[in-house]
């Protein structure tokens, strides 16, 4: 049995009005004192006086005001009256290195360790899920307390340190006792407690490399030829069993419609464009066709989206729902006769040949340990090795190429995993030749457009799902971007020097391990020159933000390198700065190569060659990065755009993107297939598919054009201004302000208002924010109050609330019910008419307005219309301030690509009572 420490713990908690602690302040603190066992001894609360004012926000959410912290100590005070309270006590409390850099801030430092319950539970807990504090609570069976009041969060963080405890009971302790070698390289006060004992050794023993088991093999497709059509009655009878298998399962002659003819598409072949409208149901409209081709024809669908929620949706909700149809229309006999398979590119996946070369390293390797400690638990069970299914941290995903399948030669003869079918690549490749279904996401389906194929099985039958981001995904995707911080990882994998927070890591720290000698000498060779090049690269990435001063002010500094940019004495100076930067990063690459083949021939494990293959590749990473921006420094490339960008850190990004992304796919990708179905609910503007065709490189497409089947007139009301001033016009940003404040308070709150712009949406936000949250409407801000998805989850849990957003806030937003009932979109989202890309491809057509940014802005909107009504049951207000929307010729365009809404216009003050009227009825 696990033995727990006699010793006492405290767990600890702030309050502060924000999450900068250079900038922000404590509010309040709490702590309990307890047991390994969950007692709890004694208590300690105190609110504190912050010296400034606490955002509405913060307000809103934690309860404490001005007026309650007005006689309270001050930080320093009641920091130091912490310190007593814990005395020699270790510190436990999640993300604890959060308060503890409040706490230093106030000159309050805490001599004893501290446990972090977020990174414990990591540890035991590997899987990924969500890590904040209610839902770990939530998840270990903790009832709720009244969260964001300090003393209530550290009584919840000493349960769930408690819970976690209760799991190490049943751990083996010899895995216990290895579990904590790994631990102890960063955290020796953990390590003990997981222990349970005192530590001896280190490093990762070899029998932590389970044995894993072949699974069972299914027989590989062979595909008929002449091909047996299924026809549009067997769809229907398969859809008539849905009623009895699909709980509330509602017919819609939209979805039965695309099916017949995706199911068309792959009798016949050729490629074929289907907007398919909100509601409509089109992942099993294409999904039913699929599979019945599929299961016919002993024939492949690969089925291509671009997130993971609908990734998700189609693996866990859309999947079984066919299935049971199936089975209940007699096409299958159980359940797992239709094949499905999810497949990633090689990176996701676990190379266990890699781990276990590198395990014999770990006490070396703080990065590798870490890492191992995270995946200790997590390997004996995974059947896929799918790093998703880790919750891992931001150097982690540094480390893990390292032991990835990337790179690797997984087909070599004297691997032993792949001759006892445990390799996780080859499982997941078997199983995709095997089924009659692969998921994919869009990058691995470009990636496969440049690996000649081998990224996925052969197939002639594709469906891209969410077709309206495949431009763009190709434009990352066949372009590139180049930033400080991605210079920074790429040689931090090579060389990270020590810091208060971190151990020396990379692969030179695995050199430095080994006794001294020709690696160990080449440890510290490779540390000098990676430090060096690590402060060039500073210097090139701050001459790139350089180049920028003159473009237009604000988050969207971006310039295009032109012959005439190249001219500039600016320039000049960059490239110097790059030159410099290329002979230090080749040097580095020297010595990675000296120092991989020394390793080759060394005896420091038992497979050499592999140890120095991550030695190379993290050179490789660092070798295509030099490359490309040689490359993209050197002169303009035909048919790509080149531009720097400014960063928040005034340092500059190098990019490129490919003008004209569709000839390419076209070319490349679906010429080659016998079915392309593209779908998406937005694919037209104003009716016409032909920009999104083009875009796509399916100009020959057969279209189709489905509505959604929502009762857009009983729902949505979409109204219009009188009043406001265009966008370029003085006082636009005020009256922007001002209407937007009506609306809130006629829906109270329960608002999202879409920008085109960080700078305007963060103008209005300041003149509005004030008079709102003095009405208790919340007001927040991305890029300001947090990140989109902490926005929208206040948002559902926080109706009175109104969020402010930009691009992201656009499409993928997916608020059901109340909670979202008033969207406001304060610009006609059209691009930026100085970003280089725009500008760039504008030169593509003779009438780039009709052609290019008009069409571009309309499918945005559209975009950023279907973000209100998500389900039957939604109702609510669209507020378009864009006067053009009616002032413009154009505008017309935009409201025809809509649904038929109930509409309304007026002045702010008649609008605004409209809107309360019609939420309320």
């Amino acid at each position: 049995m696990f033995a727990r420490p006699m010793q006492t713990y405290v767990a600890i908690d702030l309050e502060t009005t924000g999450l900068q602690p250079l900038h922000d302040r404590i509010t309040e603190i709490g702590a309990v004192r307890l047991t390994a066992r969950g007692e709890f001894l004694a208590e300690f609360e105190t609110l504190v006086n912050p010296g400034r004012e606490i955002p509405a926000f913060v307000q809103a959410l934690t309860g404490i005001t001005d007026a309650a912290v007005r006689d309270a100590p001050s930080a320093a005070d009641a920091g130091q009256r912490l310190a007593a309270f814990v005395g020699s006590d270790t510190v436990i409390g999640h993300n604890v290195g959060f308060d503890l850099a409040f706490l230093r801030r106030e000159g309050v430092r805490m001599d004893a360790p501290a446990i972090d319950t977020a990174a414990f539970s990591r540890i035991l807990m590997p899987a990924r899920q969500p890590r904040g504090l209610s839902e770990l609570a939530a998840t270990l069976g903790i009832p709720g307390e009244e969260f964001h009041r300090a003393l209530a969060d550290a009584r919840t963080a000493a349960l769930v340190f408690a819970r976690l405890c209760d799991r190490l009971e049943h751990i083996p302790s010899d895995q216990r006792h290895h579990l904590a070698m790994l631990v102890a390289i960063e955290n020796p006060g953990l390590a003990n407690l997981i222990a349970g004992d005192s530590l001896d050794g280190g490093g990762l023993p070899p029998a932590w490399m389970p044995k894993l088991q072949r699974p069972a093999s299914q027989p590989a497709l062979k595909a008929k030829d002449p091909i047996e059509p299924v026809g549009g009655d067997e769809l229907g009878k398969v859809y008539a069993h849905a009623r009895e298998t699909v709980p509330g399962f509602e017919e819609r002659d939209q979805q039965l419609r695309m099916a017949v003819k995706a199911g068309e598409a792959f009798a016949e072949g050729g490629q074929y464009l289907i907007e398919a409208g909100t509601g409509v149901g089109k992942s099993l409209a294409y999904l039913l066709p699929a599979a019945l081709h599929a299961l016919r024809n002993e024939d492949r669908v690969v089925v291509s989206t671009n997130t993971i929620n609908l990734q998700e949706q189609i693996l866990t909700k859309d999947i079984p729902q066919l299935r049971r149809m199936l089975v209940a229309a007699g096409v299958i006999e159980s359940e797992g006769d239709l094949r499905v398979s999810l497949l990633k590119g090689r990176g996701n996946y676990l190379c266990l040949r890699r781990l276990a070369a590198n395990a014999a390293m770990a006490a070396g390797d703080p990065d590798f340990a870490h890492l191992s400690a995270a995946m200790y638990l997590w390997l004996p069970e995974t059947t896929t090795g799918d790093r998703s299914e880790l919750s891992l941290e931001h150097n982690d995903y540094i480390t893990w190429p390292r032991i990835s399948a990337a790179e690797t030669d997984c087909l070599a003869r004297q691997n032993t995993y792949v001759r006892d079918g445990s390799c996780f690549l080859l499982r997941a490749r078997k199983t995709a030749e095997s089924a009659h279904i692969i998921v994919v996401n869009h990058a691995l389906l470009l990636a496969d457009l440049a690996s000649n194929g081998s990224a996925i099985p052969s197939f002639q039958n594709l469906v891209v799902d969410e077709a309206h981001n495949l431009e763009e995904v190709a434009t990352r995707q066949f372009g590139a971007v180049h930033t400080r911080r991605r210079f920074g990882d790429a040689l931090d994998a090579i060389h990270r020097p020590p810091s208060r927070d971190h151990r020396e890591g990379g692969v030179a720290a695995l050199l430095l391990s080994l006794p001294e000698g020709a690696q160990h000498d080449f440890g510290n060779r490779i540390a000098d020159a990676t430090h060096e090049a690590g402060l060039l690269a500073t210097t090139y990435f701050l001459a790139l933000g350089e180049l920028t001063a003159s473009s237009v002010p604000g988050e969207e500094e971006r310039l295009r390198i032109t012959h005439t940019i190249r001219g500039m004495d600016q320039w000049t100076t960059v490239e110097g700065a790059w030159e410099t930067l290329a002979k230090a990063l080749a040097n580095v690459s020297r010595l990675m190569a000296e120092a991989a083949t020394s390793l080759s021939s060394s005896a420091v494990s038992d497979e050499p060659d592999v140890l120095a293959g991550e030695v190379l590749s993290a050179a490789r990473r660092l070798d295509e990065m030099r490359s490309s921006v040689a490359s993209l420094m050197s002169s303009d490339q035909q048919d790509f755009v080149t531009w720097v960008a400014r960063e928040f850190d005034r340092s500059g990004s190098l990019n490129a993107a490919p003008l004209d992304a569709g000839p390419r796919l076209e070319e490349e990708l679906f010429a080659r297939k016998r079915t392309v179905i593209a779908t998406s609910a937005t694919l037209s503007a104003a009716g016409d598919m032909r920009y999104m065709a083009r875009r796509l490189g399916l100009a020959e497409a057969e279209t189709l054009e489905l509505g959604s089947p929502f009762d857009y007139r009983a729902s949505t009301l979409l109204t219009a201004f009188d009043g406001i001033p265009e966008p370029n016009e003085a006082g636009y940003d005020q009256a922007v302000a001002s209407t937007i404040t009506k609306l809130a308070r006629a829906s109270e709150g329960r608002a999202l208002g879409l920008f085109t712009s960080h700078a305007a949406l963060r103008r209005v936000a300041a003149l509005l924010r004030e008079e709102l949250e003095d009405d208790g409407i919340t007001v927040l801000v991305q890029g300001v109050d947090g990140n989109p998805r902490r926005l929208t989850e206040h948002l559902m849990t926080h109706p009175k609330s109104l969020i402010l957003g930009t691009q992201s806030f656009w499409e993928g937003v997916d608020i059901r019910g109340e909670a979202l009932s008033l969207l406001i979109i304060a610009r006609l989202p059209f691009a930026v008419p100085t970003d280089p890309v725009y500008v760039a491809r504008s030169e593509l057509f003779e009438d780039s307005f009709n052609d290019y940014a008009l069409p571009n802005a309309i499918l945005r909107f559209r975009q950023g219309f279907g973000r209100l009504i998500r389900s039957r049951e939604d109702r609510g207000v669209v507020a378009i301030l864009d006067g053009r929307i009616r002032s413009k010729r154009y505008g017309e365009k935009f409201l025809r690509s809509l649904p038929a809404c109930s509409k309304f216009a007026g002045d702010a003050d008649t609008v605004a009572a409209g809107v309360r009227t019609w939420l309320s009825d």
